[in-house]
C-alpha cells in the first residue's frame, strides 16, 4: 500500500502520483468508421442508429480525396429521432418529423482542405453514456463545388 507520507514528493512537498486507468464499467474499446458521400454546397446529415448501449470518448474524421474547400466544418452530436427518451409530447414534438438534439460534442470544427488521408481527432478525457435507439449524427456542411468523401469513426465502448 503507498503511503502518502514517504511518496515521491515534488518541490512544493505534494506527493506525485500517476493517473489510473478509467473505468469503462465492463464496457469494450470498440471503432466502427463509416464512409460518407458529401455533396458538394449543402449541409449533409448521417445518422447511425444506436444499437446497444455505448460509452462514447470521441472520435475522428478522414478526408478520403482533395475536394474540401476552406469553409467546410463538421459536427457531431447525438440525436433523438423516434423517442426513445419520451420527451416529443413535452416540446411538442412529432415522430418522423422532428429531431432532438440530445449533445453535440464537435461543433463547428473546420476542415482543413489540405489533409487528405490524415486523421483530425477529437476526443474528451472523459466518456458519456448513448442508450439504444438513440442515433450518433455527423452533419458536413460543405460549401465547395464538387462532391467529396469522409470517413468518419467514432471511438467509444460497448
Amino acid at each position: 500500500m503507498l503511503d502518502l507520507r514517504t511518496a515521491n514528493k515534488d518541490d512544493a512537498g505534494n506527493p506525485i502520483l500517476a493517473p489510473g486507468f478509467e473505468n469503462t464499467g465492463g464496457h469494450h474499446p470498440l471503432w466502427h468508421g463509416h464512409l460518407y458521400t458529401v455533396t458538394a454546397g449543402a449541409t449533409n446529415i448521417f445518422d447511425e442508429l444506436v444499437t446497444t448501449e455505448k460509452l462514447l470518448r470521441g472520435g475522428w474524421f478522414t478526408l478520403m480525396d482533395g475536394n474540401a474547400v476552406v469553409g467546410d466544418y463538421i459536427e457531431e452530436s447525438v440525436v433523438d429521432k423516434d423517442d426513445v427518451l419520451g420527451y416529443f409530447s413535452a416540446y411538442g414534438y412529432t415522430v418522423g418529423v422532428d429531431v432532438l438534439e440530445l449533445k453535440k460534442y464537435v461543433k463547428t470544427e473546420y476542415v482543413h482542405p489540405k489533409s487528405e488521408g490524415i486523421r483530425q481527432e477529437f476526443q474528451a478525457n472523459s466518456v458519456f453514456a448513448v442508450v439504444a435507439g438513440l442515433y450518433t449524427r455527423t452533419i458536413y456542411e460543405s460549401t465547395g463545388g464538387v462532391n467529396l468523401q469522409i470517413a468518419v469513426t467514432p471511438f467509444g465502448y460497448e
